[in-house]
C-alpha cells in the first residue's frame, strides 16, 4: 500500500494524516497552529506532525495546503492576507526539506487542495467543470475543469473569490481592499454582522442555531443568505460551470440556510439552469485528503 502525508494548515488548527491511494486517512493528528509563536511556531508544528506520522511508516511524499498565494514551483507563500501573521514570504518547501531531505514535498493553496479532494472523491467527481468555494474563517475558492484541472492564475492568485468585492467601500479586509466577500459570507463575517447589529459577540454556530427565535440572529442569517446567493449568481455568470460546490465549516449549519439560499439564487439569477449548487461531501478532512492527492500526483508526475 502506497502512503503519503497530507497536511491542512489553518489559522487555528493544523490537521495532518497518512493518506493512501484511495483517499483513506489511515492515521490523523491535529494540533493548534500556535500563531503566537510566529512563523517559527507554525513551522515547528508542521514538522512535529510530519515526524509523528512518519515514524515507522514508509512515506513516499508530503503534500501541504496553506492559506495564501502559493508559488507551487518554489513552495513559497508569495502573499497572505489571512490569519497567520508574517506567513507571506515563507518558503515552506525549503523549510521542510531542511529536515525531511529524502521525501518529495509539494505545497499548494488550501482551497485548491479542498477542490482537488472534491473532484477526486466528492461532489465534483462526476463534473467536467466546477467552481468550489470554502466558507470558513475566510472564503477560499478553486476552479477545476477536465481539460485545465486546477487553474492557479498567472500570479498564483486564481480563484481568490473571497477577495472579490461584494460591497464597494465596505468593511476593511486584511488583504488591503474594502468590501471583500469574505468580510460578509465567512464565519468571521457573520459574527461581525451580528456584532454591528447587537453590540455583542456570538459565535457563528450559535447565530445560526438561534436564527429562528432571536430577531438579530434572524436578520443576520437573512442577510447572509442574500449575500451568498448574489455571490453565487456572480460566479455562475462569470464561469458558467457545470457545478458550484460549497464547503468549509459554515456548511455544517446548512440546515438553517441552504434551502433559503437556493430559493434566493433561483429567484434572482437571470438563468439558473445548467449549474448545480452542491454541498461538499468532505469537510474537515478535505484539506488532508486533497493534499495527499496532490502528493500522489506529484510523485506520479501527473501534477
Amino acid at each position: 500500500m502506497r502512503k503519503v502525508i497530507g497536511i491542512d494548515l489553518g489559522g487555528t488548527k493544523i490537521n495532518g494524516g497518512i493518506v493512501d491511494e484511495s483517499g483513506n486517512i489511515l492515521k490523523k493528528i491535529t494540533i493548534d497552529t500556535n500563531i503566537e509563536g510566529g512563523r517559527k511556531g507554525v513551522l515547528d508544528g508542521i514538522k512535529y506532525i510530519v515526524r509523528e506520522l512518519k515514524n515507522g511508516e514508509d512515506i513516499e511524499a508530503i503534500g501541504l495546503g496553506t492559506p495564501g498565494f502559493i508559488d507551487v514551483e518554489k513552495g513559497e507563500v508569495i502573499f497572505h492576507g489571512g490569519n497567520i501573521p508574517n506567513w507571506a514570504g515563507v518558503n515552506i518547501k525549503k523549510e521542510l526539506a531542511s529536515e525531511f531531505k529524502d521525501i518529495p514535498i509539494i505545497i499548494e493553496n488550501d482551497a485548491n487542495v479542498a477542490t482537488i479532494c472534491e473532484q477526486w472523491l466528492g461532489s465534483g467527481r462526476n463534473l467536467n467543470s466546477f467552481v468550489m468555494i470554502t466558507l470558513g474563517t475566510g472564503v477560499g475558492g478553486g476552479i477545476w475543469t477536465k481539460d485545465e484541472r486546477i487553474w492557479r492564475g498567472n500570479n498564483y492568485q486564481g480563484a481568490e473569490f473571497g477577495h472579490s468585492i461584494l460591497y464597494p467601500n465596505g468593511r476593511q479586509c486584511n488583504c488591503g481592499q474594502r468590501g471583500c466577500a469574505e468580510q460578509y459570507i465567512s464565519g468571521n463575517g457573520i459574527e461581525k454582522s451580528f456584532y454591528e447589529k447587537g453590540n455583542k459577540k456570538m459565535s457563528g454556530v450559535d447565530i445560526f442555531k438561534n436564527s429562528e427565535d432571536d430577531p438579530i440572529c434572524k436578520m443576520v442569517v437573512e442577510e447572509f443568505v442574500d449575500d451568498l446567493s448574489i455571490f453565487l449568481i456572480t460566479l455562475k455568470n462569470i464561469f458558467d460551470p457545470e457545478g458550484i460546490v460549497i464547503g468549509g465549516g459554515v456548511i455544517n449549519s446548512k440546515e438553517y440556510w441552504w434551502d433559503k439560499m437556493i430559493s434566493s439564487y433561483e429567484k434572482n439569477c437571470n438563468n439558473s439552469k445548467g449549474t448545480k449548487i452542491l454541498p461538499a461531501e468532505y469537510l474537515n478532512d478535505s484539506g488532508m485528503i486533497g493534499a495527499g492527492k496532490v502528493a500522489f500526483d506529484y510523485i506520479n508526475m501527473d501534477f
